[in-house]
């Protein structure tokens, strides 16, 4: 039957081996994911300042399509279907090359609010991993103090306690298993 102080030591063990495993991972993550506000804030206000234009391109671009006879070089469209000096072109050609202006009209429209769209969602996944980074800093910070703690009730017990090294955790060396380089005992 186990005692308890069996079942303690292979707990503090088992506790120790996770938190250096997962400091391991987070730290490298949070580092990455931790930018400063700043930078963050000019990041989001560029996106959706972004993400206004192309929304408001695109409803100009409809605007464009309902007034685009009566504008400079575009009103010549009407007079080529409706003046029969134009006769010669053809009716149904310059009816296709009515519709297709109205067609790159419509996909330069579609274009640009699937373009802001984009861009809210690019904004929204930037949040989300502020948040994130956020998140993870905090698990470090409270990681970094759980690893002092164990390495605390280490040192304090280091007769005690068995020696604990696992396979694949690089565990620091206890305060008295350091060699003295000017010490030749």
């Amino acid at each position: 039957m186990p005692r308890l102080n069996d079942d303690l030591l292979n707990d503090f063990k088992e506790q120790k081996v996770l938190i250096y495993n997962q400091l391991e991972v987070f730290d490298p993550l949070g580092t990455q994911l931790s930018k400063p506000a700043a930078q963050r804030l000019v990041s989001t206000g560029i996106l959706v300042v972004s993400e206004i234009f192309c929304y408001l391109l695109a409803l100009g671009m409809l605007v464009f399509a309902f007034f685009l006879t009566k504008i400079y070089p575009f009103y010549i469209l009407a007079e080529l279907q409706y003046k029969g000096d134009y006769a010669k072109l053809g009716f149904i050609n310059v009816r296709m090359f009515t519709f297709a202006i109205y067609g790159m009209i419509g996909i330069i429209s579609l274009l640009l609010y699937f373009l802001g769209t984009s861009l809210r969602q690019i904004r929204l996944k930037n949040n989300i991993l502020s948040q994130a980074g956020k998140d993870i800093k905090n698990m470090v910070g409270q990681h970094l103090r759980r690893k002092a703690a164990i390495d605390a009730l280490e040192q304090r017990h280091f007769l005690e306690l068995p020696d604990f090294q696992e396979e694949g955790v690089v565990i620091p060396a206890k305060v008295n298993e350091v060699l003295n380089p000017g010490y030749e005992g």
